[in-house]
């Protein structure tokens, strides 16, 4: 999907026909028809100009109705298709009439299902686009989500611009990614689901991305890649410019089953890929919340080459088990200096606290001076780099309603303390119910950096300070994003 052949200049798309619009939205089978495609587009707004296209309609919904795309009296930057697979074929030749360089096949029953007639239809679809030149997106796919233009993907999920995009074989990943991103406080360059990448496949849509002003981390999830030494070669390419966070699945027996059933994928032997992240520095996730997490560092958090922490947290028995959390999830906390523990005990008391690291510390987490005064102790500490706050819920219960004073201290920390400290939030897991979540998002919404529980932010902050040491120890950060490749059509 190199600009160089055209889908840099007629993406994102201005014109959009959708075949397939129905005079109502009555459906009998899960997805989306076309009629309710139409109507999402409108109603949020669509930048652009739309086409309905039914050979038995006249007016849609106020729009006129096409009887073909061949009938439609300007060039096509995007054509979805939702009529039945049998049809799709059709339609894709008259696309080719049209001279419509980009389709997008919303339709399933095709190679995923197994049967000989789905297949020989993808083959048929294949050797047209091939021959023709046409951007096969599909089938089984949900397409588009660019806030840019007020294209949506799902109606249910908001228009939140920003630096992220996330390349997805599945649909309903793609919704929950564009759900729950917002509450990490991200926007979305481009969400692109590609389903059974029968022409289009992850690398063409990573390539196109690799030179998106709009975009700066690159999110992925696979269940099957075609040319798994051309994604390597991409990956690594693009990954030191803009972070490439990865979810594989499909690595067991089971999760390959289910994967070759809902796109046709080959999922891939798990030690090629673990050799893949080794040799890419591609961040590796397993869940949207991971994705997320990590995305959400890379956005609001320095660089982190090296990720030494001081937890500050409350209660003796949760403070052995923050020390079992962040050892298990890879990350180092070391102990205090002397000169540290000792400028912490001319004000902190010692009965029912402990300043080692962690620090028991209620007192200091229930004040806002106190604080204030401990984050600047910890500051000049050479052995830390990054401080965490565990918020436990009696923390929550007298702090609801005083998140402007919290946040105005976190922040005046990570802004002005001179020793380059970072500083984020891990909420504790038995307190995110009823107002934390509230205040959870709220802080988010200052410009913290929030974290669902302890563990989390662990894991998520030792892959983010992983990712910067492979680009520091391999001399990665010293290369540039790939140049477009010649026009050579699709591969």
């Amino acid at each position: 999907m190199s600009a160089s052949w055209g889908f840099g200049e007629d993406f994102p798309p201005q014109a959009v026909a959708i075949v397939g619009v129905s005079r109502n939205e009555s459906m009998h089978h899960p997805g989306y028809t076309g009629a309710r495609i139409f109507r999402m587009l409108t109603d949020s707004g669509f930048q652009g100009r739309l086409y309905p296209v039914n050979p038995k309609a006249s007016e849609i919904n106020g729009a006129k109705a096409h009887p073909s795309v061949t009938s439609i009296p300007e060039p096509l930057d995007l054509v979805t298709i939702t009529v039945p697979a049998s049809s799709v074929v059709q339609v894709l030749e008259d696309c080719v009439s049209a001279g419509a360089r980009n389709v997008q096949i919303c339709t399933s029953g095709f190679g995923e299902t197994g049967a000989a007639e789905g297949k020989m239809m993808e083959s048929r679809i294949r050797e047209i686009a091939l021959k023709e030149r046409i951007r096969v997106i599909g089938p089984n796919c949900m397409g588009f989500h660019v806030p840019s233009i007020r294209m949506k993907m799902f109606e249910e999920v908001q228009l939140v611009q920003g630096p992220v995009a996330f390349i997805t074989q599945s649909g309903g990943h793609g919704r929950e990614y564009l759900l729950q991103g917002p509450k990490y406080g991200l926007g979305f360059s481009k969400v692109i689901s590609y389903g059974n990448a029968l022409v289009m496949d992850a690398t063409d849509f990573l390539e196109y991305l690799s030179t998106d002003p709009e975009t700066q981390v690159i999110c992925l999830y696979l269940e099957g890649i075609k040319d798994g030494r051309k994604l390597t070669e991409m990956v690594r390419q693009v990954n030191p410019v803009k972070p490439v966070v990865v979810w594989k699945a499909g690595l067991t027996e089971s999760g390959a089953r289910a994967a070759a059933s809902h796109t046709g994928s080959l999922a891939g032997d798990k030690h090629i890929w673990e050799a893949f992240f080794e040799q890419t520095g591609a961040i590796r996730v397993g869940s949207i919340e991971e994705m997320a997490e990590v995305a959400m560092s890379i956005v609001r958090l320095k660089p982190l080459p090296r990720a030494r922490v001081a937890v500050l947290a409350s209660g003796g028995g949760n403070s052995v088990a923050t020390g079992d959390v962040v050892a298990e999830e890879g990350l180092e906390m070391p102990a205090l200096s002397l000169q540290t523990r000792a400028s912490l005990t001319e004000y902190i008391s010692l009965v029912n606290q402990g300043v080692i690291n962690p620090l028991d510390v209620p007192g200091v987490l229930a004040s806002v001076p106190l604080l204030r005064r401990t984050l600047g102790v910890l500051a000049e500490d050479p052995t830390i780099d990054l401080v965490i706050l565990r918020l436990s819920p009696e923390f929550l219960a007298g702090a609801i309603g005083a998140v402007s004073e919290f946040a105005d201290c976190v922040l005046g920390f990570a802004r002005e303390n001179a020793g380059g400290k970072q500083i984020v939030v891990a909420m504790a897991e038995e307190g995110m119910v009823g107002g934390a979540e509230k205040y959870a998002d709220d802080l988010r919404e200052a410009g913290i950096t929030v974290y669902g529980s302890l563990r989390r932010a662990c894991r998520a902050l030792n892959r983010f300070s992983r990712y910067h040491r492979f680009l520091s120890e391999s001399g990665a950060g010293e290369l540039s994003a790939p140049a477009p490749r010649p026009d050579s059509g699709p591969r």
